[in-house]
């Protein structure tokens, strides 16, 4: 008998297609975050800095936001391989009425207390007047952050992947327009600085749910008839958040652990900060490609499992797990030769830039394996229709080990800056690695939510 490749034209065929949209609209939206990391940079080490850490209010709503999504997704991917579109409809449904007033409440409360969530991430005043003003502006944006996840959720789910990435390009170019025009103060206007930058951001987050909406209007597709699950959820509400709060939980406890350490690297000096909000852009175009094939794989992986191909469900699992470290191994070597004329690009301190290069190297090393634990979680675990298995490892791993380790080494111990990352990085993925590899190898997170006996 022939030996299976591990890599085949079919899983390529199946997979690129969706991999890569989403991966470019992806990119674009890490793109809002770099426009306004180097416009920002001209400013001073102050502004950038204090910046990088008001997006950390921004970080934790958007992480928020996705574990609602994220939470239908389990559903609707298995839905749509089941070929059960009114599904697909109380999923969309049941997540849609949470996640709007959550939205528009988190605008509206950073919007009139910017400086209580700064003065909780430093302690030094010219960045909590400086981020207090970027959010004052930034705030509205929550409310589109919100809506983009979830319509964006529900057309990838259901293998409707173009139209997210026309949405979010006009939003980037739009984003990238304003915070030229507003920071600086150009075409007549007064020059705005933060503030602008702000204000950028929040408009380009309201056009792109508006640019899905109207063209899902236009077009009739899944995503307006979604809305009749409004009136469908009876029965269905319960059983949906049972297997959805786990999801929301798992990033809203994952994201308040990296704020915390944020908390910590924030009172580790200016210039450290600096160097830390130009590596997370760089970062974030990074993160950009393993979002590409995770989104695939929970696509793919829920598809087959919903239609009740359960081997090949395990067939695609296993490919994109070896494909995460594989993919690492080439944008690694390339983070670390690019290092220099990345920095350089900032317009920061010498002592900032140096410490930048050297997190981009630190990344380079272990970019593979860091998203090991992302692409199993994410990508397989809920894809199978096992929430509960992220949310434990995630808990245990950053709160038992990971944020002891860094508010030891940074705020105890008063260790140096890159020896307190460097630690926080081996811990977390060591860490996580050792939970989630052996409970993928067992096959426990085939957990399906569709009732085949029902579909049939």
């Amino acid at each position: 008998m022939k030996k299976r490749r591990l890599f085949d034209k079919k899983f390529f065929k199946e997979m690129l297609p969706l991999a890569i949209p989403i991966a470019l609209q992806n990119l674009l939206m890490a793109s809002f975050r770099l426009v306004d990391t180097l416009m920002i940079g001209q400013l001073g080490d102050t502004s950038i800095a204090a910046v990088g850490l008001a997006g950390n209010v921004s970080f934790f709503i958007e992480l928020i936001a996705f574990g609602m999504a994220s939470g239908s997704a389990v559903f609707i991917a298995q839905y749509h391989g089941a070929k059960d579109e009114p599904g697909i409809y109380r999923a969309f449904s049941a997540s849609f009425i949470c996640i709007v007033p959550f939205g528009v409440l988190a605008s509206v409360f950073v919007m009139l207390f910017p400086s209580f969530f700064m003065h909780l991430l430093t302690d030094e005043a010219p960045m909590i007047e400086e981020g207090s003003r970027y959010l004052t502006t930034a705030a509205f944006s929550y409310t589109g952050l919100m809506l983009t996840q979830q319509f964006c959720t529900t057309l990838r789910s259901t293998e409707r992947v173009k139209l997210p990435v026309i949405a979010t390009s006009i939003s980037a170019v739009t984003n990238a327009v304003l915070n030229y025009v507003l920071i600086f103060g150009k075409l007549g206007l007064p020059a705005m600085g933060v503030m602008g930058a702000g204000l950028a951001t929040s408009i380009s987050a309201l056009l792109s749910p508006l640019i899905v909406f109207v063209t899902s209007l236009v077009q009739r597709n899944v995503l307006v008839r979604c809305f009749k699950g409004l009136g469908m959820l009876r029965g269905f509400f319960a059983r949906f958040w049972r297997r959805s709060l786990p999801v929301l939980c798992n990033e809203m406890l994952w994201s308040m652990s990296v704020v915390i350490m944020n908390m910590v690297y924030g009172r580790m000096g200016q210039d450290s900060f600096a160097a830390l909000t130009m590596f997370r852009t760089v970062e974030n175009l990074v993160f950009v490609f393993f979002v590409g094939i995770c989104n695939a794989c929970n696509i793919l992986v829920g598809k087959h499992i919903g239609s009740g191909d359960i081997e090949g469900g395990k067939r695609l699992s296993k490919q994109f797990m070896w494909l995460s470290p594989l993919m690492g191994l080439v944008l690694g070597a390339a983070i670390i030769a690019l290092r220099s004329p990345i920095v350089g690009l900032y317009d920061t301190s010498e002592i900032a830039k140096h410490t930048a290069e050297i997190l981009l190297i630190m990344y380079g090393i272990e970019v593979g394996i860091r998203n090991v634990p992302y692409i199993a979680v994410v990508g397989i675990f809920r894809a199978g229709g096992d929430t509960r298995i992220g949310l434990i490892g995630d808990v245990c791993v950053n709160y038992l080990i990971v944020v002891p380790v860094v508010v030891l080494c940074g705020l105890v111990f008063k260790l140096p800056f890159l020896t307190t990352y460097l630690l926080m990085l081996i811990v977390d993925d060591l860490g996580k690695c050792l939970v989630y590899v052996p409970y993928y190898l067992k096959n426990r997170w085939i957990k399906p939510v569709v009732d085949y006996k029902e579909i049939d």
